[in-house]
């Protein structure tokens, strides 16, 4: 044998020899038989060039080698049993952490909701939610930063897999007490005319609302704007104009302040995707995970739908 053939096995039972002091409790200790355990030695000292072990009639003794190789030996087990567990803890949930990049107004009311039904599956696998600018979050996916990404965009790249999760129907959110509130439903000029909270002119849903609106169709502009759907609600509930908003990003029913109604000619959407790399296999939490997200995101649509619009 050469050193090329030391396995995990032959420092196993060093270790084990070295710790009882005696070849029948090692034996016991490795599940082995006393024979075993010093044929498995000898293979070592041979491997190595070395003497390990002062054998005598009474007992065993480390050489002076052996003392010396034993603390790297107990290192390396140390380590290896220490990335074995982290894998049992990862294939049974016990640890690990999933990784997802999305545009702001997608956390806002979808991934509070994933990851709450997530919890109550696998608590001790963690989540690192990254709200991001939406050319960000393909970028975090391709460069291995995040497991997955929720975009408006499909992802038509091969090196990447794309998911439809749902549809995000864009409405006018406005104080209770605004005009437009006592409408039914409000078209774009209205809005336009009311005076108009938006997200930035780069932001992913200011470009999906220039897309949605018909061809020749004057641009919408805005009075004041802010880069995260947040912002906008602040400054809606403080009377400074009305904000066109993804049902994702909309205030809950329950808000006191703020209503929304619907937006029409025309009737703008976004279609949300999940992504992740073509060909990169998840870890088991980021496999649930993504189960999770895909259940939620149907039921999300489903109560959209079902919202109040007074």
């Amino acid at each position: 044998m050469t050193i090329e053939n030391v396995e995990l096995r032959h420092l196993r039972v060093f270790a084990a020899v070295a710790r009882t002091q005696n070849f029948s409790h090692a034996a016991r200790a490795c599940g082995l038989s006393q024979s075993s355990v010093s044929t498995i030695l000898q293979q070592l000292e041979a491997s190595l060039g070395v003497q390990l072990i002062d054998r005598t009639t009474r007992k065993v003794v480390l050489s002076q080698i052996g003392e010396d190789f034993l603390p790297g030996v107990k290192r390396i087990l140390d380590d290896v049993d220490r990335q074995l567990q982290g894998l049992e803890d990862l294939r049974t949930f016990q640890s690990g952490q999933v990784h997802l990049a999305c545009v702001p107004s997608v956390a806002m009311r979808l991934l509070p909701r994933v990851i709450e039904r997530f919890r109550q599956d696998f608590p001790r696998v963690g989540v690192k939610l990254s709200e991001v600018p939406r050319g960000t979050t393909m970028a975090m996916v391709r460069n291995g930063e995040a497991d997955f990404a929720i975009a408006n965009e499909p992802g038509d790249a091969s090196d990447v897999e794309s998911t439809r999760l749902m549809e995000d129907v864009f409405a006018l959110v406005m104080r209770r007490d605004h005009p437009l509130a006592a409408r039914a439903e409000v078209t774009w000029a209205q809005a336009q005319a009311a005076g108009l909270v938006m997200m930035g002119a780069q932001t992913g849903i200011r470009l999906e609302i220039r897309h949605g609106l018909p061809e020749g169709t004057p641009d919408v502009t805005a009075l004041y704007e802010a880069e995260h759907p947040v912002s906008l609600l602040a400054m809606v509930e403080r009377g400074l104009g009305v904000a066109p908003l993804p049902s994702l990003a909309w205030p809950p029913p329950e808000n006191r302040l703020l209503t929304i109604r619907p937006l029409t000619r025309p009737r703008v959407t976004r279609t949300l995707h999940l992504i992740q790399r073509a060909g990169r296999s998840l870890s088991p939490g980021a496999w649930h995970f993504r189960r999770t997200i895909i259940t939620e995101a149907t039921r999300e649509a489903i109560e959209l739908e079902e919202l109040p619009r007074a």
